[in-house]
C-alpha cells in the first residue's frame, strides 16, 4: 500500500504514521505538511528522516517515509503528488474553534479549499479511498449523544468548514462512484501533542510547568475524550471498508465533564507525586459547545471497532509522555 497523509507531521498524523509503519503491507507513506502547526520532530523519534523536501525539489525515493513541506492550498501539487497513491488520508486543517472565529477566511482556505484540492486530486488519480478527518463540531449545540445522522447545526466557522467537505465526500461517492470515508473524531489526546492547545494537552503541560489550569466557561462542560492510539486503529480499519461512502464517529461514547477530567488527572498525578497548580474559571469562549459526546454504535457494528483505552489509562500514558 502507498498512503498519502496530509497534515501528517501533526498530532494525529505522527501517531498514525507510527502505527502504519508496523504494517508490513504499507510500502510507502508520503506526508504533505506545511509545518505551520507542526514539524518533523515527532516522526524523527521513531523513524529516520534523511531529507525533507519542498514541492519544488521533491523526487521519488526508496525511503519508506517521505515528507514534503507544502500547503494543501496548492491544487497543481495535489494532483501531482496523489499519482500512484492507493489511499489519501486528509488530516490537514486549521484546527480549533477559536482560530476559525478570529481568522474565518484562513479557516475556509485551508479547511475547505485545501481539502477540496485533495478530494478532487484523489478522484482524478483514481485512488482506492479518500478518508476525511471531520469533527463533532458539525453538530453545534445539538443535544447529545450525537449519532451520525443527527441534524447538523455548526456554531463556528470550523464546524461549517468540516460540514462542507463532508457534503462533498458524499456527493463524490454518489456522482463519481468514489470511495470516501468521513471520520468524526472526538476530543483526541495522547503523545506527540506538545504543540496542541486542546484541553488535556494544555492541562498536562501546565501541570508540568507549574502554571495555573484555566477552565473556559464551566467545569460542567462535557466532552468525549478519545486516546490517540484508538483513533489510529479506527483509521487503519477504514482503509479496507467495502461501502462506497460511510461516516463514523470515533470516540468512546462516554460523556466526561471538565470537573471529572481534572479529578482523574489529580488522582493520577497524586500517585506519581506530581503537584497540581491553581485552577481558575474564565469566560466561556465563543463557539464552544456546552455538551458533546458521541454514539459509537455504528462503527462498532459495521467495522468491529471499539476503543481499547479507558480515560484513566490514556491519561496515565499521556502524563508519562509529558513528564519523561
Amino acid at each position: 500500500m502507498r498512503i498519502l497523509i496530509t497534515g501528517g507531521c501533526g498530532f494525529v498524523g505522527s501517531n498514525l504514521t507510527k502505527s502504519l509503519l508496523n504494517i508490513s503491507t504499507v510500502k510507502k507513506i508520503i506526508i504533505v505538511d506545511d509545518f505551520s502547526q507542526s514539524n518533523a520532530k515527532y516522526i524523527k523519534r521513531f523513524h529516520p528522516i534523511k531529507r525533507i523536501y519542498t514541492k519544488n525539489n521533491y523526487v521519488k525515493s526508496k525511503n519508506r517515509v517521505e515528507i514534503i513541506r507544502a500547503s494543501v492550498d496548492d491544487f497543481d501539487f495535489a494532483k501531482k503528488i496523489t499519482k500512484n497513491v492507493d489511499y489519501v488520508i486528509h488530516l490537514a486543517a486549521e484546527s480549533g474553534v477559536d482560530k476559525s472565529i478570529s481568522q474565518p477566511h484562513k479557516s475556509f482556505q485551508i479547511n475547505v479549499n485545501g481539502a477540496m484540492n485533495y478530494l478532487e486530486s484523489a478522484r482524478i488519480n483514481k485512488i482506492k479511498r479518500f478518508i476525511f478527518a471531520s469533527s463533532g463540531a458539525v453538530f453545534g449545540d445539538s443535544k447529545p449523544p450525537m449519532k451520525e445522522n443527527n441534524v447538523k447545526n455548526p456554531i463556528s466557522p470550523y464546524g461549517s468548514s468540516k460540514l462542507s467537505i463532508e457534503s462533498f465526500c458524499e456527493t463524490y461517492s454518489k456522482v463519481f462512484n468514489m470511495k470516501t470515508t468521513i471520520l468524526r473524531f472526538s476530543n483526541a489526546y495522547g503523545p506527540f501533542s506538545d504543540h496542541k492547545e486542546s484541553i488535556i494537552a494544555k492541562f498536562v503541560k501546565n501541570i508540568r510547568d507549574n502554571r495555573m489550569l484555566k477552565i473556559n466557561g464551566s467545569a460542567y462542560i462535557t466532552r468525549d475524550y478519545i486516546f490517540i492510539e484508538d483513533i489510529c486503529c479506527a483509521v487503519i480499519k477504514c482503509l479496507h471498508t467495502k461501502k462506497l461512502c460511510n461516516t463514523y464517529h470515533v470516540g468512546t461514547g462516554k460523556e466526561t465533564s471538565i470537573k471529572d477530567l481534572i479529578e482523574k488527572i489529580k488522582q493520577i498525578c497524586h500517585k506519581k507525586g506530581i503537584q497540581i497548580p491553581k485552577i481558575v474559571v474564565a469566560k466561556k469562549r465563543l463557539g464552544d459547545m456546552t455538551k458533546n459526546y458521541t454514539s459509537i454504535s455504528k462503527i462498532k457494528k459495521e467495522i468491529n471497532w471499539k476503543p481499547e483505552f479507558t480515560l484513566t489509562h490514556g491519561l496515565s500514558e499521556t502524563i508519562n509522555y509529558f513528564f519523561k
